[in-house]
């Protein structure tokens, strides 16, 4: 017996209140599996389940739930796949981590007065930069970097941050929180100024000398002397071989 198509009640105008405080509306309703919802004062439109609809179990993309600051966005990327968190999303959130944790902070004092810029605030558009920056080919194991394209910089941002491997991030470290009050490479032992400059985590003793500036000197021109060297060997990446050939020290660092 044909019993035609079924008939769905048509539910488009409905709000709902979600576990998470917010005020949704159906602005349409193909079946239960499909319904196409909106968050009152946000522009964007999602598609869920009727019953979770009704139970409140609908996150909202724009909702501040990383950090107090970070989102997830309405796009293509995905925060897990096959159980587990992605490269991408790992790297997104330890960026708010660090700028925005107070703990992580409490441990980590030089990530004080850093930032993340509100383009990346979304999590979608952090995670297309990445995509579109990050080469499989080269890359496994480099760490997001915000200090190398620009010095002093203290904002993650597409246009100040690049992707580094540990051997260079490792490189541009300069202990200045830890460091006494003479310039950076420069200490005092026995009335003579000692200038020293660590070469893959083994301290290299360059000299005694009788001035401050002269020991400062000579640690410059040995560490620029390094980032040169390291720049031969990241020729490929034109990002990191411009920004190493580039790198110089001054008596503020």
């Amino acid at each position: 017996m044909f019993m035609g198509r079924k008939i769905f009640k048509n539910r488009v105008g409905e709000k709902y209140i979600t576990n998470e405080g917010y005020e949704v509306e159906i602005v349409d309703y193909i079946d239960c599996n499909n319904v196409a919802i909106k968050f009152k004062n946000y522009n964007d439109i999602i598609t869920v389940q009727y019953g979770h609809l009704k139970r409140g179990k609908v996150k909202n993309p724009n909702h501040l739930s990383t950090f107090g600051v970070g989102y997830f966005g309405v796009g293509e990327y995905v925060a897990k796949k096959d159980g587990r968190h992605t490269k991408i999303y790992i790297a997104w959130r330890n960026m708010l981590e660090r700028c925005y944790c107070e703990k992580a902070l409490e441990k980590h004092a030089c990530y004080k007065g850093v930032t993340v810029c509100e383009e990346w605030h979304n999590f979608q558009n952090f995670a297309k930069w990445f995509e579109e920056n990050y080469n499989t080919e080269y890359m496994e194991g480099w760490q997001l970097d915000k200090d190398i394209l620009v010095k002093g910089n203290k904002i993650y941002s597409p246009e100040t941050c690049c992707f580094v491997p540990a051997e260079v991030n490792g490189f541009f470290i300069n202990g200045k929180s830890k460091r006494g009050k003479y310039l950076i490479g420069v200490r005092k032992n026995y009335g003579k100024f000692v200038a020293n400059c660590n070469v893959n985590k083994k301290g290299k003793h360059l000299g005694y000398f009788e001035t401050e500036i002269e020991a400062f000197e000579a640690y410059k021109n040995f560490k620029e002397y390094l980032a040169k060297e390291l720049a031969k060997k990241y020729k490929y990446d034109i990002k990191l071989y411009q920004a190493l050939l580039n790198f110089n020290v001054d008596k503020n660092d």
